[in-house]
């Protein structure tokens, strides 16, 4: 949490410095989130389990995380802004089922990330269409609980792409955003609202 708070602290201190209140932005929103994990994932879980000495393993999830995002926005002109934030994933939940002996495994993985992007827009400022794509900073974690107790770890931490595609009209907008995770991809669907200040 503390990266996220040097950030939009040296952002805020930028917009201070560099640009009329009216370009300035604040925005957030919600976030449904799909992990992007396929049948060959599971399988690769259930096949571990095995090779530790479970008889049998069956894992499933729904795929889907809910989360948010906030952030400030400079518009640099009527088409062009950039934006810093902070996303959080949403919790991915993998429910496994053993047997030889009997157990019962919830996994749980969780994540966010710090964003930079630059924004296109189309249309006016009250109403428009728009592309974005830029970079962030993920961190993410799982958590395993069974019987016998839970035991939290780092999965990894790095920097990759981002994009996204939304339609804004007066404070509300739609989005889909795209994160690329070292060989994974998170995708999300939301609406949020931004306001300037």
């Amino acid at each position: 949490m503390k990266k996220i708070f040097i950030v939009l602290a040296m952002f805020v201190f930028f917009l201070s410095n560099t640009s009329k209140a009216e370009d300035a932005y604040m925005f957030g929103g919600v976030k449904v989130f799909n992990y992007g994990i396929e049948t060959s994932d599971l399988q690769v879980i259930n096949t571990s389990l095995v090779n530790l000495g479970f008889s049998s393993s069956t894992s499933s999830t729904d795929n889907t995380g809910f989360g948010f995002d906030l952030g400030i926005g400079l518009n640099l002109d009527e088409s062009i802004a950039l934006e810093f934030g902070y996303v959080n994933f949403g919790t991915l939940e993998i429910n496994t089922t053993l047997t030889g002996p009997a157990e019962t495994v919830k996994t749980e993985i969780t994540g966010n990330a710090i964003t930079g992007a630059g924004v296109f827009k189309f249309g006016d400022d009250q109403e428009n269409f728009y592309l974005k794509a830029g970079m962030h900073s993920w961190d993410m974690d799982g958590k395993a609980t069974s019987s016998l107790g839970s035991s939290t770890a780092p999965l990894g931490t790095g920097t990759d792409l981002t994009f996204g595609a939304g339609y804004k009209s007066g404070n509300w907008f739609g989005s889909y955003d795209y994160y690329a995770i070292d060989d994974a991809d998170l995708s999300s669907f939301g609406i949020g609202y931004s306001t300037k200040f």
